[in-house]
């Protein structure tokens, strides 16, 4: 009887300690993170205070290049086509990219790519 009870108050002994163990690891782990989380440093890089940009280059069959820069933070494109830059704002597409201003429309899938003025298609590939 006695073998039983030692063995059942050790039991219990074991069991609280380990659960006791598991909840201070938890709580260090979290004030870890606060502290981390509060340098100044950090903060800018976890608010992504950065734009995100991609450039791409796209030349049609008779040799006229487009040069695109994409603002995916703003959703917004800045073309250069035949030495003229131009500021597009993101549509909503269905696939691939689409931007637009008020006479220029940029739409994309792929490799494929397509500039419109007023409707005119200016650049395809």
């Amino acid at each position: 009887m006695k073998k039983h009870i030692f063995i059942a108050a050790a039991s219990a002994a074991l069991f609280l300690t380990s659960c006791n163990k598991e909840k201070k690891a938890t709580d260090s782990t979290s004030a870890t993170a606060d502290s981390i989380a509060s340098k100044p440093s950090d903060s800018a890089a976890i608010a992504g205070t950065q734009d995100e940009i991609v450039k791409s280059t796209s030349t049609d069959k008779s040799g006229k290049t487009l040069e695109m820069t994409f603002n995916n933070t703003k959703n917004t494109a800045t073309v250069v086509f035949n030495k003229e830059t131009i500021e597009l704002q993101g549509q909503k597409p269905a696939s691939g990219i689409w931007y637009k201003n008020d006479h220029y429309e940029l739409r994309g899938k792929g490799e494929e790519i397509e500039l419109t003025k007023d409707g005119k298609t200016v650049f395809k590939k």
